[in-house]
């Protein structure tokens, strides 16, 4: 009798064993596609002197008393290549928290705030006639807008800089990750679009349905 009880214990092990292999072969964690590049995409770039607004967008001081703005390398590899720039105008008021930056892909459009209040005194036309220099360097080259702050100190107190940036962008990629699984429906499809870590990988976003894409604007860029 007990024979019997060790050979079902043991047959029972192997076929829970068996389940398990078959339900990596065919939902991955991770492409080994991804694994093998490892390139630079796959890594979310945070330059020391600049503050990061919780939603996405980021302050440098420049070298006067203007504020340069731009968005940051998390949102602009979720989105993958952006297509259109819209940027408010010269002379324009705009508070810290107010949706005044759109980038657009493929037809679909994220709206990001301003991350200081203040007025607008200049912005990048070139990266408005090559949204490519985003992707390129979203912290140089890409910047989007200057402003002559009036909150500044106010405006800091709730951004973040150095290791505190740093640390808030892997729980962001972490909270990521855990938004695409609970949206896509499908785990193969989320397996393919993160890393080890939870750092996004490029349009990771054009996936998502008008809906999903809408709710990550609310949790994510506001």
């Amino acid at each position: 009798m007990v024979a019997l009880f060790v050979i079902l214990f043991v047959v029972t092990l192997l076929t829970i064993d068996l389940v398990i292999q078959i339900r990596h072969k065919k939902y991955p964690l991770m492409s080994p596609v991804l694994k093998a590049q490892g390139a630079a995409s796959d890594v979310v770039r945070m330059p020391k002197g600049i503050f990061f607004h919780p939603a996405h967008t980021w302050a440098r001081m420049s070298g006067g008393d203007d504020v340069v703005v731009g968005v940051d390398d998390f949102i602009q590899k979720a989105l993958g290549t952006i297509e259109n720039v819209t940027l408010p105008f010269i002379g324009q008021k705009v508070n810290q928290g107010d949706p005044v930056i759109t980038l657009s892909r493929g037809g679909r459009a994220l709206s990001l705030v301003a991350p200081v209040s203040g007025t607008v005194i200049a912005i990048n036309r070139d990266v408005i006639d090559n949204p490519a220099l985003i992707d390129a360097n979203p912290y140089d080259e890409g910047w989007l807008f200057s402003v002559a702050p009036d909150q500044l100190a106010a405006n800091l107190s709730v951004m973040s800089i150095a290791e505190s940036a740093v640390t808030w962008i892997r729980n962001e990629a972490a909270r990521f990750r855990e938004f695409l699984h609970a949206k896509a429906m499908q785990p193969a499809f989320a397996g393919e679009t993160m890393l080890d870590g939870g750092v996004a990988v490029a349009g990771s976003l054009e996936h998502l349905d008008t809906e999903a894409l809408h709710t990550f604007e609310q949790e994510f860029l506001r």
